[in-house]
């Protein structure tokens, strides 16, 4: 027979339970880009580890300038890869709330790719797909301020046509 969850000591979890993270402060985040699903997605995720999702939009233009009571740390924005719109998104953001620090989150990491995001100043590049825990320690580092652009790298991508 199993034990009701209640009858347990409070020192232990029932299986399929989190123990809770007290030590880890909260960190407040806005999403930008994407699709509504990728920030749906994204959204669940940061909650989900005990952080905070502010705003989401699809484009900066629509972000506001935020409560100064409650300013969002990180931006999490959004690059599908149609074109080149993040250096514009990451410029209207930083306009409309100036002490965000920025994640990108691209389709591929390249070395240009990487060496442009130093230049304006991203703080982290994650590649798609990430693990959860990378997304999660991004966040977290970025609101502290770190540059991890060369601590996560993200998965290899299999080139095709070549050696």
């Amino acid at each position: 027979m199993r034990r009701n969850d209640e009858s347990m000591p409070r020192a232990e979890v029932p299986a399929g339970r989190s123990v809770p993270t007290v030590d880890r402060p909260t960190v407040t985040t806005v999403i930008v880009g994407g699709t509504e699903e990728t920030r749906l997605l994204l959204r669940g995720l940061v909650r989900l580890h005990r952080h905070r999702v502010l705003s989401e939009t699809s484009s900066a233009d629509d972000l506001g300038a935020g409560d100064p009571n409650d300013p969002a740390q990180v931006l999490i924005l959004v690059c599908d890869g149609e074109g080149d719109e993040w250096p514009h998104e990451l410029a209207t953001a930083r306009t409309l709330q100036p002490n965000l620090l920025p994640l990108l989150i691209v389709p591929e990491r390249t070395p240009d790719l990487i060496a442009r995001a130093r230049r304006m100043g991203i703080k982290a590049v994650l590649n798609r797909p990430f693990a959860i825990r990378d997304l999660v320690s991004s966040v977290e580092a970025v609101a502290k301020g770190e540059d991890i652009l060369d601590r996560v790298q993200g998965p290899a991508r299999p080139r095709t046509g070549q050696p």
